[in-house]
């Protein structure tokens, strides 16, 4: 299987993100029809074939999710795409993602808190998240980051700071919550900067939820603000960091599933070899008297 630590940087481009997904969906695809070979030749084959067809199914979701998601997840822009000027964010396809997300999750991953983290902005640690100018639900506004480079800095620190306070499994329960969940409302907002209000006491996995969405859809871009590198750079980072996390844990779940479910078929057929050869003995006993 692929392997689970990724290593996406803030200027790794969206389609990386959607090669990822099509190598993931090659990898189930080659699994499939690897056990499907080798089981056709297992003479045990008809006792564990409901148990194979089942897990087959489970590996035809994953793969068709995987390659749903790869077509959503293309372009050249940075996974943290923010202007250097005072223009709107962007939700891109970032709805797209959200069912084969979805239903990935609910087959391979148990842990994880959509509500993880708290409600608190990074400028001062103590005040909910709201329509102001100074936190994450800003780099989704329709018209700019808020007002000025330094308020747009503001949401950039507290958009990193819900990323690094959550696991990638809690990003993936924040998405998981489908289209009408908080972290899909916020990633597809198009409101203006003062009515994101998808925002309001949004938890860290909410927030950092709706910035992997973005970052990983095409076209999917967050507002920015003129004379704001430093808020970019910020953005860029946390984009990159909520992406590594989010695509680690799902690779990590689909590959424990999978391996689970391959030894699982093994010790089930290894068994009824046993009791076939068992019987044999006692049938050649049996014939000997």
């Amino acid at each position: 299987m692929i392997g689970g630590i990724l290593e996406f940087k803030a200027e790794t481009p969206k389609s990386e993100v959607g090669k990822y997904f099509n190598n993931i969906a090659d990898t189930i695809e080659k699994v499939k029809d690897k056990l499907t070979s080798d089981i056709a030749n297992n003479e045990h084959y008809d006792k564990v074939r409901t148990l194979v067809d089942k897990f087959i199914v489970t590996l035809d979701v994953i793969a068709a999710c995987t390659r749903e998601a790869s077509k959503v997840s293309k372009g050249s822009e940075p996974l943290g795409n923010m202007p250097n000027s005072a223009t709107a964010g962007n939700p891109g396809e970032a709805e797209k993602l959200i069912k084969p997300i979805k239903t990935i999750v609910d087959l391979v991953l148990q842990e994880g808190n959509p509500n993880a983290g708290n409600d608190k902005k990074a400028d001062d640690g103590q005040t909910p998240r709201a329509n102001s100018n100074d936190n994450a639900g800003h780099l989704f506004a329709n018209n700019n980051a808020g007002a000025g480079a330094a308020n747009a800095k503001k949401a950039a620190a507290d958009a990193a700071k819900a990323v690094g306070a959550v696991t990638g499994a809690d990003i993936l329960k924040a998405i998981s919550q489908g289209e009408g969940g908080a972290a899909a409302t916020l990633a597809k907002n198009t409101q203006n900067s003062g009515s994101v209000n998808a925002v309001n006491s949004a938890k860290d996995a909410t927030v950092a939820g709706a910035i992997a969405l973005r970052a990983m859809a095409t076209g999917g871009k967050f507002a920015g603000q003129t004379t704001a590198d430093d808020a970019i750079a910020i953005v860029k980072d946390a984009a990159a960091s909520a992406v590594n996390k989010t695509l680690s844990t799902l690779i990590i779940a689909i590959r424990n599933t999978v391996d689970s479910g391959l030894k699982i078929i093994n010790k089930v057929l290894a068994e009824v070899k046993q009791e076939d050869q068992s019987s044999e003995v006692t049938a050649s006993g049996t014939d000997t008297k």
